[in-house]
């Protein structure tokens, strides 16, 4: 392994991750549009599509708790989603190992099965949403 192009490509992420807000976002926004241009783009695209997914949970999530009819029943999804977050943080890893051990498409692993955890997390919640008597549209 060479080091002087892991040293570049450890710089230039610093570099991304030092710079101002505004432009991390038009990065991230110009890696969005070919998120299959290379291994960095893969990676922010997989972690960009885990962020939208837990903003969407946490929307669900707040809409589900609202729904509840008692301070128990708040308690008891409270409790279950602490318990869901454990579990999909330790499902991941069990997937994907831990960063250490692995190479450049980790992030893409491990936000990919992120997303895909939340994503069904945030169907699940609808679903209790909406109760027994089910959902109207």
């Amino acid at each position: 392994m060479k080091i002087a192009p892991v040293i570049s490509v450890m710089s230039l992420l610093a570099a991304a991750w030092m710079a101002p807000a505004h432009a991390q976002d038009a990065a991230t926004q110009e890696a969005l549009k070919d998120c299959d241009r290379n291994q960095m783009t893969m990676n922010l695209c997989a972690g960009h599509r885990h962020e939208k997914a837990d903003r969407e949970l946490n929307r669900q999530y707040k809409q589900t708790m609202a729904k509840q009819s008692s301070d128990q029943a708040k308690k008891r999804l409270r409790d279950a989603q602490r318990a869901w977050i454990l579990f999909r943080d330790k499902d991941c890893l069990a997937e994907n190992g831990p960063r250490d051990q692995s190479g450049s498409i980790w992030p893409l692993l491990q936000s990919t099965c992120l997303a895909q955890h939340t994503e069904r997390r945030t169907q699940d919640l609808a679903r209790q949403a909406c109760g027994m008597e089910g959902c109207s549209k």
